[in-house]
């Protein structure tokens, strides 16, 4: 079987988690450090990729060395760039309409941050990556470390979505250090054939140990 084994981690909680975290860098807090080790203690993976922003990075950096595996490090799964927006309050841009901010969470493929990267072209680097790491490392199984809105577009590409509204954004819970898992195939055509194998939120993991 050539299946590629794609496992997304998102990062812990950040400092200024009440703000739009994009290219802004703050680094991860004790807590989101503690939520990466539980979310990636039983996890087996044999290269790990991660966003060059310094929440993703510091804790791959740490797993890499600790797993003595390959390590890469890829722009291809940073944030979305928020533009002007980046680094502001959540909260604050949701009461200021003239931000334009409410637009955008409503229907993200129409509307781009100011002076940022649209939804779309997020769209396309992530599937672009994953076509190359499919190719790249056949057999493989890949842990990547990323963020929210990148892992979102992922879960919106392997269900097909159309494009129209927010599904990946509203209809999605994505905790810090949530887990992505999926697989894709490539068949004797070179076509490429991903397949969804789960969503697992920490809390909902937690909750189901306490019920037992």
């Amino acid at each position: 079987m050539n299946d590629t084994q794609f496992t997304l981690l998102r990062h812990g909680l950040p400092e200024q988690s009440g703000c739009l975290l994009g290219r802004t860098n703050p680094p991860l807090t004790a807590k989101g450090w503690q939520q990466m080790e539980h979310s990636s203690a039983s996890l087996n993976f044999d290269v790990i990729i991660c966003s060059p922003l310094i929440r993703c990075q510091a804790y791959a950096q740490h797993l890499a060395k600790n797993h003595d595996c390959e390590l890469i490090v890829d722009d291809a799964w940073q944030e979305l760039d928020f533009g002007h927006w980046d680094g502001n309050s959540i909260a604050n841009l949701w009461e200021d309409p003239q931000q334009g901010y409410g637009k955008y969470w409503h229907a993200p493929f129409l509307h781009t941050p100011p002076n940022g990267e649209s939804t779309s072209d997020l769209l396309n680097r992530i599937t672009m990556s994953i076509e190359c790491l499919s190719h790249d490392y056949r057999g493989k199984r890949l842990l990547i470390v990323s963020h929210s809105g990148v892992m979102r577009m992922a879960l919106a590409w392997l269900l097909n979505s159309n494009q129209d509204g927010n599904p990946h954004l509203s209809r999605v819970q994505l905790e810090h250090a949530a887990l992505l898992h999926f697989s894709t195939y490539i068949d004797d055509e070179d076509t490429l054939w991903p397949q969804l194998q789960g969503l697992i939120n920490p809390s909902v993991c937690l909750n189901s140990l306490v019920d037992k």
